[in-house]
This record gives C-alpha cells, structure tokens and sequence, in this order.
C-alpha cells in the first residue's frame, strides 16, 4: 500500500512540473511569444507594405536636448555698423599676394555715404603667365528700406552689378600685375576714385594711374576716366627744374575728394633717389569736373579729404 502511495506521489511531481515548465515556456503574455507570434518577413514586398504600417508616433526622431548647464549664458550676436572706408586718406592697398593663393577673389562692398550705390573689386590671377588682372564693379542698392537691410541686401555675387572699369585683362605677359583699388566716392555719390597700381612681381611698382568712374545719369551713360595726363604733367613741371623722372622710380598716390572743394580729387607725387630715400613731388589736384590738373603745394602739406565712403564691421558685443 505504501509503495502505490509513494508511486503517485512521483506521477503526481512530474506531472506538476511539467506542468509548470508548460505554462512558463507558452506564456502568450511574454515578450518572447509575443515576437514568435509574429510572421517572419520573407520577402521586400512584405517589408515594404510593412514599413507602411509603422505608426507615426514610432516615425518620430526625438529632438536633441542640450544638457542643461546652471553656469550656461548665451552669447549676443555681433552688431553691424557702418564705419569710415577711406579713414586713412589713400592708404588702402589690394593684397597682391592673396590674390595669388585663391586665384579668384572678390573684395569687401564700399557704399557711398547716401548708400545709393556699392562698388567693389575683382581680381584674377594666372599662374601660368604669373599675371594679375582686376576689375571694378558697381551695383545699384535696393530703395525703400532702411540703410542696415540695404547694406546687407548687397551681394558681390550679384549677376547684375555694371563692369565700371578693367585693367590688365586684355593680353597676357609675364610676370605682370595690375590692380585695381577703390579710394573712395564722391561726397554727392555721383563719382567713384580708383586707383590703379601697375608693375612687375620682378621688378616693382611701374606706375599709379587715377581714374574716375561717373555715375550721372543713367547705367548707360555712365563712364571712367583714367588721368594719364595728371602723370605726364608732373613729370613736365619736374623736368623744367632740371629733374628728369624718367631716370627714377616715381609714383602718385590718390588720397581722395577735397573736403573744401568736393569736385577737387587731391593726389600725392613722390620720387625715391638713388639711395631709396623718398623725395616729395607736390601736392596736385585734379578737376573732376573739367579734368585740368593743378599743383596745390611744392612742399607736403595737411589737406582735409571728405571720406564719403563706408563699409560694414561686425562688433562683439
């Protein structure tokens, strides 16, 4: 009798525990049998219609949280002002050698003092001649709002600035450099000063050159002067003193509009002596009206300059 009761009490654990194996195993509450139950994609038409039915909830990509940090203080953009362009009167210069490692580059926009206008360079360099060419462009600024948006409204890329004046582009030599500088507007904005620098990566600086472009009128009346006859006047008054400057390195130097006489662009002459010591040349002016040249003063002089021109900086706050 006691072993048949012993007998059942073994039947009677294994059955228990299978049992218990049974139900753990087929749990239909288990993340287990809950991915069994599902149907094996087998084919991409199957993935496909699948991704369809992903809900839109799942579809969505948490945004990025910045951690928070208690000692965090946000940084003020930098303000935008209008300064002066031509502050050190004809100072400005193209960056020769800048120009010779991009190839192509454009210079910052200078607005004129009633921001009716923006001009700005183009220069170009051929590594195989070594040769410089620039060129001036002008583009008419949007009216209507305020000086800032205009400004900033302003692009160098813009397909519809006017070619104002172009120098060096029309043959190729060696070693050749020609490089256009703007010096400043008019204080009426109806004249552009230009500057332009020709010589050689061998052997120096040949001559300055002063142009004007005239911005009176329409786009297609608009025209540029350049003053060939401001270099061979002072070179005649110089040889009427016995001072022959074809056998120096001589130069001019463009600094500006006379603030007293605004239609006078006021230009330096200088030569260099055998010994590279500078040697003044005068003080000239030239009409922009009529185009007469004049000698202002034999001896340097303080001379105000209008300095009608600006540009845009950025300050941090």
């Amino acid at each position: 009798m006691k072993k048949h009761a012993f007998v059942a009490l073994i039947i009677s654990l294994i059955f228990t525990t299978q049992s218990a194996f049974a139900f753990k195993l087929h749990n239909p509450f288990s993340k287990k049998a809950k991915q069994e139950a599902e149907k094996m994609v087998q084919t991409k038409d199957e993935w496909e219609e699948k991704a369809k039915n992903v809900n839109i909830e799942d579809r969505k990509a948490q945004p990025y949280q910045r951690p928070q940090d208690k000692d965090f203080k946000p940084k003020a953009p930098p303000s935008v002002k209008f300064v002066k362009y031509n502050v050190i009167a004809g100072e400005r210069e193209v960056n020769l050698s800048k120009i010779k490692e991009k190839l192509d580059i454009k210079s910052q926009g200078v607005f004129d003092r009633h921001l009716k206008y923006m001009a700005y360079g183009q220069y170009y360099y051929s590594p195989i001649y070594n040769q410089i060419s620039s060129e001036i462009y002008i583009q008419v600024l949007k009216s209507n709002i305020s000086r800032i948006k205009k400004a900033l409204s302003a692009n160098v890329i813009n397909t519809k600035s006017v070619l104002a004046i172009s120098s060096g582009n029309k043959e190729l030599k060696k070693d050749f450099f020609s490089a256009l500088t703007i010096v400043d507007f008019s204080p009426d904005s109806s004249k552009l000063l230009v500057k332009e620098k020709i010589g050689s990566s061998n052997e120096g600086i040949y001559r300055n050159y002063v142009w004007i472009y005239y911005l009176q009128g329409d786009k297609s009346q608009w025209f540029a002067i350049r003053f060939n006859n401001l270099n061979e006047t002072i070179k005649k008054h110089h040889a009427k003193t016995g001072l022959a400057l074809d056998n120096y390195r001589w130069d001019v130097k463009p600094l500006g509009f006379s603030k007293d006489q605004p239609e006078t662009v006021i230009t330096e002459a200088f030569a260099w002596d055998k010994n590279k010591k500078q040697v003044f040349l005068g003080l000239w002016g030239i009409n922009s009206v009529n185009g007469n040249i004049k000698l202002i003063s034999a001896k340097p002089m303080p001379v105000e300059i209008s300095a009608s021109a600006v540009i845009i900086k950025e300050f941090l706050p």
